[in-house]
Order: structure tokens, then sequence, then C-alpha cells
């Protein structure tokens, strides 16, 4: 093994740590990139088993685990039986995951290996690892997003519960009762998954606009302009109503987030200022638009 050969990738995760973390950990996550059966407790010093069947070969990989920093630094030993080499400490390479986390509720995270026995096994195993890189930054996207959604309708529904019925419809000066801007929220959220379905295979980064949908959302500041066709009209709106209406589209923007490819691209529709946006795009947007009016209401309750 010449451990003088080394590689390292660094990507962008728009995922709280957590999320990271808990697919890098997921038996799932080495079944998919690796085709492997993995078998490890990941305590430090466990050892670790990577077993399956790779391009119709059979193998059984080994490691031990040698740093486990929860939520920020993973590092192995990796050992493989397709090297066909003896299984003694010198033939082993450091594989090692680093999660830094950032300011806007994404992370930093690096993959690297020291070590690689030629030049085809590095070709080899870098292709495999960014590949992993790949499925990581999917998947904790995936669950990252599910978290976000929980959260927002958890905190939404309950100030809806909570709200007295005569504050509810409480008109506001120069701007929208608690009811219309909870009515403008379910407007804008129905139906997402019969437009989502609309959407066609995209080669384009499916995530390049999350930090500018992130920051303007996030901006309660800065007032933005609401599309005719979403402005509630005053009325009385019924709390109790409203929250199954909330429950509803919940669980509809859950199964999108689980059961849609976020890479596709929606493509009828240009979302201003953003333009044309992926489906990981506009959950997004939709989930972040939610947790926009919360904070909303929370200075109207």
């Amino acid at each position: 093994m010449n451990k003088e050969i080394t590689f390292s990738k660094t990507a962008i995760i728009f995922s709280a740590r957590e999320s990271i973390w808990k697919v890098l950990l997921s038996e799932q996550l080495y079944q998919t990139a690796w085709s492997a059966k993995l078998n490890t407790t990941w305590e430090p010093g466990a050892k670790i088993r990577f077993s399956g069947i790779w391009e119709n070969v059979e193998y059984s990989d080994k490691g031990e685990v040698m740093i486990n920093q929860a939520y920020s630094f993973l590092k192995y030993s990796y050992w493989s039986s397709f090297w066909e080499v003896a299984d003694t400490p010198e033939e082993y390479c450091f594989i090692s995951y680093k999660i830094n986390p950032l300011h806007d509720g994404s992370c930093e995270f690096t993959i690297a290996q020291d070590g690689f026995r030629d030049e085809k096994h590095y070709s080899d195993t870098v292709e495999l690892l960014v590949k992993t890189m790949d499925i990581i930054k999917y998947e904790s996207g995936k669950h990252d997003l599910t978290s976000r959604c929980e959260n927002a309708f958890s905190k939404l529904i309950s100030f809806v519960d909570s709200a007295q019925q005569d504050l509810y419809n409480k008109p506001v000066a120069n701007g929208w009762s608690v009811g219309q801007v909870v009515e403008h929220v379910i407007m804008s959220s129905s139906g997402l998954k019969q437009f989502l379905s609309e959407a066609i295979s995209s080669s384009d980064p499916y995530d390049s606009k999350v930090p500018d949908i992130r920051t303007m959302m996030l901006n309660t500041t800065q007032k933005l302009k609401t599309p005719n066709v979403l402005i509630p009209p005053f009325n009385i709106y019924n709390s109790q109503q409203h929250t199954q209406q909330l429950s509803a589209i919940s669980k509809e923007i859950n199964d999108c987030i689980r059961t849609l490819d976020f890479r596709n691209k929606i493509e009828t529709f240009p979302m201003p200022p953003f333009g044309y946006m992926s489906i990981f795009e506009w959950l997004t947007f939709t989930v972040f638009h939610i947790s926009r009016h919360t904070l909303q209401l929370e200075r109207l309750l």
C-alpha cells in the first residue's frame, strides 16, 4: 500500500450535520453505494465488515474504526479482498469523513482516502468515493428537508390550534389577519405533487438555487410581492378546517420528499427570481416559505 497517494474531495451539503451523520452511519448508504452489507457498531476500536457481490465477484472487506467524533469526524482503516494481498497492517488504507457546519444550516463535507495500491486502484476507488459523496449529499438533503417540513408544520398547526377565533380573523392594518396568512400558505402549498409530476430529467445541478431560496425566505425584513392569485381574501376562516387542510398538505409534501427524484426539473413554470427549478429547489422553497409565514404568525399572536 502506497500511503503517499491520497485523495480528498469537499462539497457543500444543504443539510444539518445531524442529517449527514445519520446517513453516513446507515447500512443503506453502503448497500446503495458499495453493494455491501455493513456490520459494525461504529464505536472506536470496533471491527468493520463489508460483504457482498461486486461485478459478479463475491467479496469480504474489513477494517477498524479509528476515530468517531459524533456529527463531526469519522475515520477507519480498510482492507479489501479484491486486492489479493496479505491481511497485514501495512496493506490497509484509511478512509475518513469530515463534517464542518456552516452558519446557514448547511455543512462542508469532505471525503478522503490515504493510501492506494496503484493507479488503477486509485482511479476505480476515486470513482466510487465520488459516487458515495453524491449519495450522501442526496440522502442527507432528503432527510433534512423531511425534518424541516415536520418542524414547520408542527409549529404552524400549533399556532392555529392555540389561536382564539376572534383573534384568528382580526383585521390587521396594512397586512393580513392570522387566518389570511394561513389561507395563503394553504393556497401556495396545495396540489404540489400533481405540479411536481410535470418535472423532467435534467443534468443541471439540482441544488444551486438553494442558498438564495433560503436567504430570501428567511429574510423577514424584506417584504415580498405576492402574486394576485395567491392573495387570500379577507374572510372569516375556520381554524379547525385550516388545521385539517394543513395536516393533509404536510403529508403530501412529505410524500413528495420521500418518493420524487430531487434532480428532475420543472420547465413549465419559472419561479421569479429563480427561474426554472428542480424538485429539490421547489420543495425547499415550499418548506422555507411555510417557515417564513410561521415566523410572521409569531409576531401576530
